[in-house]
């Protein structure tokens, strides 16, 4: 689990979210808006996607 995110951050997806997002699954922080949600782009096809900072910090941990 994260504790803090910021802009440019690699981070790696913990726990299953699709069936065309496999658990290890790299991305980038983007942006986090003023209602604390995180735009990331995925590293593997460039898809953009939000989640709550919330839900964001539950589901991804730092990339090594």
């Amino acid at each position: 689990m994260i504790d803090e995110v910021t802009a440019g951050a690699k981070v790696k997806l913990r726990e299953k979210i699709s069936d065309s997002v496999p658990v290890g699954s790299i991305a980038m922080a983007l942006y986090i808006d003023d209602l604390d949600n995180v735009f990331i782009e995925w590293v593997s096809n460039g898809r953009l996607t939000s989640f709550s900072k919330k839900n964001f910090k539950s589901l991804f941990e730092m990339a090594g």
